[in-house]
This record gives structure tokens, C-alpha cells and sequence, in this order.
């Protein structure tokens, strides 16, 4: 997928949020230039790319300036946790449907967006519930195409967690 493609789910996420959840919004973009640069260095960004580059930095740098950050990283991950365990709450209470597909999705992109203040990798916890949001996503999705549950199975351990 090329990086444009991979940069546009977590812009749209920054313009949901742009009202509700400004400093949420400005790491979705932020997360968003960074796919944006690296495929910029490495060749691989195309001109309209590029140009949408520009843009979002001008707009990251407008929206920077009307924010207070100074408890940007405890407000981002409080809130890419609470859609994770919403979603996970809710899968685990057998109430799995299409919008927990979304609500999975969305919250491995959030998590994802964390990264911003890590250097750009995520701590150990927070990656996996990242890549166990997105693996729960597709799963749910592949579930719904087949016409299959996809309500998780509860193993025997499991039941004292919920």
C-alpha cells in the first residue's frame, strides 16, 4: 500500500475530531505526515503525495497553534484506550457486530497514532493492543462475509476476565 493510501484513513480520523477531540485530531495528522515523509524520503511519495504533504503540515501547524499540549500524550492514549476497551468490552460481551468492526479499526489507528511520543514505535502494550485491534477488525469482517458469528469464542480462563 503505498503511503498516501496508508496516511488517508488516519487524516479522515483528524477531521472527525477536529471539534470533540482537537489534540487527538493533531497526532491522527500527525501520524499521518510522518507516512507522508517517509515515503517522501524514500522516493516512493508521488507529486499530488507531496502535495498533500505541504498541505497537511501547514494545517498541523495552524491547528498547533490554537492547542494546548502540555498533556497531549496522557490525552491521546486515555483516549485510544477507552475505544479499545469499549470495543473489546463489548466483543467479550458477545455483542459483536458491524460497528465493532469500525470501532476495532478505529482504535488501532488511535493506538497507532501514539507513536508520536514513543520515536515513532509504540511501547510493547500498546503494540499489541494495536495489532490485536486490527486483527480483530479483519476477523470480524472476514466473520460478517461468510455469515459466520463473529462473537469470540470464551475459553475456560477467559471467563473470570469479563
Amino acid at each position: 500500500m503505498d503511503d498516501s493510501k496508508r496516511a488517508e484513513p488516519f487524516l479522515q480520523r483528524a477531521d472527525e475530531l477536529m471539534t470533540h477531540e482537537p489534540v487527538v485530531s493533531y497526532y491522527c495528522r500527525l501520524h499521518a505526515i510522518s507516512l507522508l515523509g517517509k515515503g517522501r524520503t524514500a522516493h516512493t511519495l508521488s507529486a499530488e503525495g507531496t502535495s498533500r504533504l505541504v498541505a497537511e503540515l501547514t494545517k498541523a501547524e495552524e491547528q498547533k497553534a490554537k492547542l494546548d499540549l502540555t498533556c497531549a500524550q496522557e490525552t491521546v492514549e486515555a483516549f485510544a484506550l477507552s475505544v479499545f476497551e469499549a470495543a473489546d468490552s463489548k466483543d467479550k460481551a458477545g455483542l459483536t457486530d458491524e460497528a465493532s468492526k469500525r470501532q476495532f479499526y478505529v482504535a488501532g489507528q488511535f493506538l497507532d497514532a501514539c507513536a508520536a511520543f514513543y520515536d515513532g514505535q509504540l511501547p510493547p502494550d500498546l503494540a499489541e493492543k494495536s495489532r490485536y485491534a486490527k486483527f480483530r477488525a479483519m476477523q470480524i469482517h472476514d466473520c460478517l462475509k461468510r455469515g459466520v458469528s463473529p462473537v469470540p469464542e470464551v475459553l475456560p480462563g477467559d471467563a473470570a476476565d469479563t
